[in-house]
């Protein structure tokens, strides 16, 4: 019997894990960090320092800026030099803590051992508020606040805490590796989530391309269940099959549960809850070592990159990705294109001397090859961009509505329904830039939707 997957759309894209044998790796620090205000999904972070002002790592320097938003932490002990506007990696202005690096000496009350704390504390209360005040957000691609994704609303229940280690998107390997290096750390944050949640079952998904991970995974919970604690009585690894976009949110609540989220929903509205397995992780640290969210896992690489230059960092947030790619051994000279994330959803990085945020997850280089666009041809309706869509849509009719400013029909065909992973566009034959012009379109229907009174 096949594993399970989503039951619409999905491409077979290649893994090119190139980097999967790669052990994670600490990066050394840089001489200067900046720390953006504005690495969450929400509201950006007011500062708390200015210049002039010492700091040790783990330090608050950003509260939050509303009720979706995160408290941001010093990743370096120093001196603060700016807090001033700087280019992100799309060449937008955000503000940020500029931080002369003069050691690394941590705030009281970090726990900075190796010693696996296996106990799952009782009081939610307590767990939400560890979660909040470390700063911890999703970092499956989304940096949601986790502490407001782990307290759904009083008449919303969650049935089911589905952990993502999918790690569907070509080249990307940091997943892989925390899942081998670190599984019970991983694990241990899955209970904790599913105490907050109320106790409800919890299916870590795994793609069926990734056999080490899934024993790794399975040995760390047998263990983890053998010590006799509570809170890992619900908890199992699930095999997926590789599909892309099996990471993604809805798709992974259809493998796992057989619910569809409807248009404009949540997960929570279907009894479910998504977390990624490295905010796991940094679950576990924040609640178990009360270390903020400082540092993450990136992966260089490349097909244009032998195999001793691709990489698996841990790094701390604020690092330049210049300092990065300098330190890999710097930019190879084939590189037309330096993505941000996976070749299907990444962005393409024009600054690169933006710092690194909560959710970088990849310096990768992409070939002029890889990257040049076949030339535009009329659409044939053929049909494989619709066959693609794993959420349903008509691709070929939405650029069609969308070229030509049907916003009321764009809303009615569920243009807002897109999760821009890219299928439509990998399938087209005629090489029309699909993905483009439906997010454009996307954008101007979310508009006008949020533009309305609310009932």
């Amino acid at each position: 019997m096949a594993n399970r997957t989503f039951s619409i759309g999905g491409s077979h894209t290649a893994d090119k894990k190139l980097s999967k044998d790669c052990a994670i790796e600490v990066l050394p620090m840089p001489s200067t960090v900046y720390v953006s205000m504005n690495q969450h999904l929400g509201a950006p972070a007011k500062p708390l320092v200015a210049a002039g002002d010492t700091v040790k790592v783990g330090q608050v320097i950003g509260e939050p800026g509303g009720f979706i938003s995160a408290f941001v932490h010093s990743p370096a002990s120093g001196t603060v030099k700016s807090v001033a506007p700087r280019k992100d990696l799309a060449g937008n202005s955000t503000l940020c803590v500029e931080i002369a690096v003069e050691g690394d000496e941590w705030v009281e009350g970090v726990d900075l051992s190796d010693t696996l704390v296996k106990a799952v504390p009782e009081d939610r209360a307590f767990i939400l508020d560890r979660i909040r005040l470390n700063g911890v957000v999703g970092l499956g691609g989304a940096t949601f606040p986790a502490h407001v994704k782990l307290n759904p609303a009083p008449d919303k229940k969650a049935e089911c805490l589905i952990l993502n280690g999918s790690e569907c998107e070509p080249y990307l390997t940091s997943d892989y590796r925390m899942m081998l290096e670190h599984p019970s750390e991983i694990i241990v944050g899955a209970a904790i989530m599913r105490r907050a949640l109320g106790g409800c079952r919890c299916v870590i998904g795994i793609e069926d391309n990734k056999p080490e991970a899934v024993a790794s995974m399975t040995k760390a919970l047998d263990e983890l269940k053998a010590s006799g604690l509570e809170g890992y009585e619900d908890i199992s690894i699930l095999p997926l099959m590789k599909k892309y976009p099996q990471g993604g949110e809805k798709q992974l609540i259809n493998a796992v549960m057989g619910r569809e989220v409807k248009s404009l929903g949540l997960p929570i509205d279907v009894g479910a809850v998504v977390q990624n397995v490295m905010t796991a992780f940094a679950t576990y640290e924040a609640v178990q070592k009360n270390k903020p969210l400082v540092s993450n896992v990136l992966t260089v690489t490349g097909d244009c990159l032998p195999i001793e230059k691709q990489h698996n960092y841990k790094f701390r947030i604020g690092m330049p990705l210049s300092y990065i790619a300098e330190y890999a051994g710097g930019v190879p000279e084939e590189a037309a294109k330096i993505v941000s994330g996976g070749p299907m959803m990444g962005k393409a990085i024009a600054n690169l001397d933006a710092p690194t945020v909560k959710g970088s997850s990849s310096l990768l280089y992409l070939t002029e090859d890889q990257t040049r666009r076949g030339k535009e041809s009329d659409c044939i309706r053929c049909g494989r961009c619709t066959e693609a869509c794993p959420m349903g849509l008509e691709p070929f009719l939405l650029v069609k509505l969308a070229r030509n400013a049907m916003m009321d029909e764009l809303e009615a065909n569920a243009v807002q329904d897109c999760i821009e992973c890219g299928c439509c566009l990998y399938s087209c034959p005629a090489y029309i830039p699909l993905l483009d012009i439906i997010r454009i379109g996307k954008g101007d229907v979310m508009k006008i939707i949020k533009s309305r009174p609310r009932k």
